[in-house]
């Protein structure tokens, strides 16, 4: 078991793949990674009981209300397999309830949803071995997904972000269509703004993950301002030039503070 800052890339046998990016992240120029630690993939349901005390100590120096549980398997955010969506992710975890929910993070491993992605693509899923992630909750006012090569038309000159107001989780499973900007690396600018119509976010509310309504005078606005558009691009640069590959990235926005919450290789690419 590890704080994510004192983790890198050569540890996915040990921390999974969303662990070890995570604690590469931390060595980026610019970014922001909220703080958390992660089980290694030694421990397991089996004798998860015998880490409990250190589980919570190392939850108690977090100083948080709310975690994110999180799965990092060990083949997941790979160059060949990204996973993206398909391991389980619970948000808004008080210290009572942590132990469960990272016992329902192992119980994923098993979920069909997994054993049909590993069939798909001719993954043994009997040789993923998993890590869990615990991070400080970020309940972020907007966030999104951002790709520094465009994954749909394959053009590497330019940059994809995706935004929606509140939790992320939204965009990722289709509830919502998100804002799309489309920046220009050459001119340095924006090629294209597509805002769309928001009427529902994902919000945490004392704790719960509440499904609510957007005020009306903010449905139609965009997500982002041209400054935090602006802010976002370079770390997406700096996280590309660390990498060196293109990468598809989680975002959230807190308190104008920008959050990345994930970096993997663009695998269509």
């Amino acid at each position: 078991m590890k704080k994510i800052h004192n983790i890198d890339l050569s540890e996915i046998s040990l921390y999974g793949g969303k662990g070890a990016s995570l604690g590469e992240l931390t060595k980026v120029s610019g970014v922001k990674v909220p703080a958390g630690f992660v089980l290694s993939t030694a421990i397991n349901k089996d004798n998860l009981h015998q880490h409990q005390e250190q589980i919570l100590r190392m939850l108690a120096e977090l100083n948080v209300e709310y975690v994110a549980v999180r799965s990092s398997a060990t083949k997941e955010d790979s160059q060949a397999h990204s996973f993206a969506g398909q391991f389980d992710t619970f948000l808004n975890v008080t210290r009572e309830k942590l132990l469960a929910y990272i016992l329902k993070c192992y119980e994923s491993l098993n979920s069909e949803k997994i054993i049909n992605y590993c069939q798909s693509r001719d993954v043994d899923s009997g040789e993923i071995d998993l890590a869990i992630v615990v991070q400080s909750m970020i309940n972020g006012e907007v966030s999104g997904i951002a790709f520094s090569a465009n994954p749909v038309t394959k053009n590497r000159q330019e940059i994809v972000i995706e935004a929606g107001l509140g939790l992320g989780e939204y965009i990722v499973s289709g509830v919502i269509t998100p804002d799309k900007y489309v920046f220009c690396r050459k001119s340095k600018s924006l090629k294209i703004m597509d805002i769309n119509y928001q009427e529902h976010m994902l919000m945490c509310v004392d704790g719960k993950n509440i499904h609510t309504e957007v005020s009306l005078e903010k449905r139609n606005k965009r997500k982002l301002t041209d400054d935090e558009i602006d802010m976002l691009v370079e770390i997406i640069l700096n996280i590309e030039k660390h990498y060196k590959k293109p990468m598809d990235i989680e975002w959230v926005i807190k308190n104008k503070n920008i959050y990345i919450t994930q970096a993997r290789p663009i695998t269509t690419l």
